[in-house]
């Protein structure tokens, strides 16, 4: 009976086998997570009362005495279908990272399983801590500048999708925006990033932390986007802190390996005079060619 086993006769057939073997595995851990997101997002569906009221809370007392506005069939179902779809999400994100990670680790060496549930932790961690702040810090900020704006002259009428839109968008961009040190850690870990080229940019990163507080912050007040931004330099000032600690690179270490750099150049310079160096010789005629 022949054999089904096909075996690479060349290094192309052998990398497309391993091509195969990859995307077999991507897949794999693809089904995993949607597995993983599709219970959370039944469980979910039960609490979707209370993560409703909840989400209306940043919100004040604008809503205590008026419900949201439906301007459309099947409005109400399909706010509560991403709702739902929402906070599973959110539940989801530990699994999501730690399938991820585990794509990717192979390629990048084996970090041990310690560095994996660190990674995973901290990541997952200030993944919440994000959503923390953005819900009881900037979006009642955010909302009670945007909602009651002029009251004499605008009757506001929210509608669930927009309203709920708009809250769980910002709060995932702040969980987002909260996974700085912990790219930080697994970038460190690879050697591609160090604390001295996070203080050189220091200064660049200012800048465009509050370029992108002023961005995502939910109202156009600068308080609320100070009330964001001042949690960005924080988490790059603690990246630098990770990348010391993960990566060790002190300023010695870099003045030495850039005086070798110096010392490794060839020095074109020569002690002869400049009168009797001549780098072109003249040709007196042409016997002298063929010499």
């Amino acid at each position: 009976m022949a054999s089904r086993l096909r075996i690479p006769t060349s290094p192309r057939d052998e990398a497309r086998m391993t091509l195969i073997e990859h995307l077999g595995e991507l897949r794999s851990r693809i089904i995993k997570v949607a597995a993983v997101f599709v219970l959370a997002a039944i469980v979910t569906w039960f609490f979707r009362e209370r993560l409703f009221y909840f989400l209306l809370e940043p919100a004040g007392g604008q809503f205590q005495d008026q419900k949201l506005v439906v301007t459309a069939v099947g409005e109400q179902f399909i706010s509560d279908m991403k709702l739902a779809l929402w906070a599973a999400f959110v539940l989801a994100i530990p699994v999501l990272l730690y399938q991820a990670w585990a794509f990717v680790a192979p390629a990048v060496g084996d970090m041990g399983r310690i560095t994996t549930y660190i990674i995973i932790t901290l990541a997952s961690s200030l993944f919440l801590a994000g959503i923390a702040f953005g819900y009881y810090f900037v979006l009642p900020a955010g909302l009670q500048f945007l909602l009651f704006w002029d009251q004499g002259r605008y009757e506001t009428m929210i509608t669930p999708t927009y309203y709920l839109s708009f809250t769980t968008r910002f709060l995932l961009a702040c969980g987002l925006v909260f996974e700085l040190p912990a790219a930080t850690y697994v970038c460190a870990k690879l050697g591609l990033i160090d604390a001295n080229l996070l203080k050189k940019y220091r200064k660049h990163a200012i800048v465009g932390n509050t370029i992108l507080a002023a961005a995502i912050t939910p109202s156009p007040d600068p308080f609320t986007m100070i009330m964001l931004a001042v949690p960005l330099v924080i988490m790059y000032e603690l990246s630098i802190v990770i990348a010391r600690y993960v990566n060790p690179t002190t300023e010695v270490t870099a003045h030495e390996l850039a005086r070798t750099d110096d010392e490794d150049e060839p020095d074109y310079t020569d002690d002869r005079d400049d009168d009797d160096y001549d780098p072109e010789p003249h040709e007196e005629n042409g016997n002298e060619r063929d010499l």
